[in-house]
């Protein structure tokens, strides 16, 4: 078991507390509340997120998850001073969820699930159970935040339907799907008038369809999404870089001197994974 006696995290409670109630404390840090606080905790999640995308698996991880930490903390003392909940009360919440949702292994189930699809389909049921407890059970879509980000949460609506049933036979049927939603949006972008409400209608439908591929796929097409975006910026950045070495930039240069220098960090980024 790991060391729980350590001093930081009684020492960074003990700061954040200062600097809300103190009559020293931070002005700003006193003026805050759940609501100012969220962009700055999402933020500091997808902060996290792309330190382990970029394999920055050390210090920088180290100090992302510390400023997620800082953010529980934040949010714990405020709802203290509220008399709703304490720190300690946070922790307490998620070792009972942990307890309840692992009955196979930290209770007195018999621990005979040993696959992770066996253990994800019990923990789907203890939830189930959860949401028939709280009375929360009108639709099966219950209980799926509207905060989520939209790839993340359209993941989540196909893949709670999916384990009631309501599933693809095969993916060829999925792809053929996917093919009707790029004939529609087609139609709908070469109408003689575009209408751009139907436009993005046919979009959000395409986009729907191609989270709903990656579910299939076990891919969660927020991080593919992310994935993208990083390696675009790298061949992007290296393409300007060697245009700089020639003396010119994006505008001045030609469209083939971009067209190599892009297929070139392409090559150089399949050397590097080939030497992995």
């Amino acid at each position: 078991m790991k060391n729980t006696e350590g001093k930081n995290l009684p020492r960074l409670l003990e700061i954040m507390e200062y600097l809300r109630t103190n009559p020293d404390g931070c002005a700003w840090t006193k003026a805050q509340t759940h609501k100012s606080l969220t962009p700055y905790l999402i933020e500091e999640t997808y902060e996290a997120a792309d330190v382990i995308d970029r394999d920055k698996i050390g210090n920088d991880l180290r100090d992302e998850l510390g400023d997620m930490l800082l953010q529980i903390v934040f949010h714990a003392q405020i709802a203290e001073e509220c008399g709703t909940f304490t720190f300690d009360d946070v922790a307490g919440a998620i070792v009972e969820k942990l307890e309840r949702r692992y009955p196979t292994i930290l209770g007195n189930e018999a621990n005979t699930l040993k696959t992770p699809e066996e253990i994800a389909h019990r923990w789907e049921e203890i939830k189930e159970g959860e949401r028939r407890k709280k009375g929360i059970h009108n639709s099966i879509l219950d209980e799926i935040s509207h905060g989520l980000p939209a790839l993340l949460r359209s993941a989540k609506l196909k893949g709670r339907i999916s384990r009631e049933g309501w599933e693809w036979p095969d993916v060829s049927m999925l792809l053929d799907k996917i093919n009707e939603e790029v004939g529609e949006l087609r139609d709908e972008i070469e109408a003689k008038a575009i209408d751009k409400e139907k436009v993005a209608a046919e979009l959000g439908d395409l986009m729907f369809m191609l989270v709903d591929f990656a579910r299939w796929y076990g891919i969660d097409a927020e991080d593919a999404l992310r994935t993208t975006n990083n390696r675009f910026e790298r061949r992007f950045r290296y393409m300007e870089q060697g245009l700089k070495q020639i003396g010119k930039n994006f505008k001045t240069s030609t469209p083939e001197e971009r067209r190599n220098l892009w297929e070139k960090a392409k090559s150089l980024e399949k050397s590097r994974k080939k030497q992995a």
